[in-house]
């Protein structure tokens, strides 16, 4: 079964999964330089901890049409650090469809985050490589 995953949605869902907060023993949340904004394709994800594990919102999207429907819609939830520069166990979902799917994420050298989206097994599935911004450089903020 192949998985058909809608562009800006995974890319979305696999910004906010790789952007959460790690998560330090015994439950308690540490500051992480992963917390922020990123940008993948044409939508921006705010990312944060949730329940000391790490989430992903919409903020900004290019298509203005779809801002009253999708702006602040959490659509990544339950990433847990399984490393001080990976995540893994989180959920991401296609608001185009209501799909949703696994992810997990890295944070590489370089500063960009690569999250991993998938169905079954990573294998199988796509690597969305987001970037930080800046979002007062946006207009039509959610």
């Amino acid at each position: 079964m192949t998985t058909r995953i809608t562009g800006q949605w995974t890319a979305a869902c696999l910004l906010a999964c790789t952007v959460a907060l790690p998560v330090t023993g015994g439950g308690t949340n540490a500051a992480s330089t992963v917390n922020g904004t990123w940008i993948i394709r044409d939508l921006i994800l705010r990312i944060f901890a949730c329940q000391d594990r790490v989430c992903g919102q919409i903020v900004w999207l290019k298509d203005a049409a779809r801002r009253p429907s999708q702006c602040g819609r959490t659509i990544v939830w339950g990433l847990e650090a399984n490393g001080p520069n990976s995540w893994t166990g989180g959920s991401i979902l296609d608001p185009d469809d209501d799909n949703i799917y696994r992810l997990s994420a890295v944070v590489e050298p370089d500063g960009t985050l690569h999250a991993r989206i998938f169905r079954g097994i990573p294998l199988f599935g796509e690597t969305e490589v987001l970037k930080r911004v800046n979002l007062a450089s946006f207009t039509g903020q959610c």
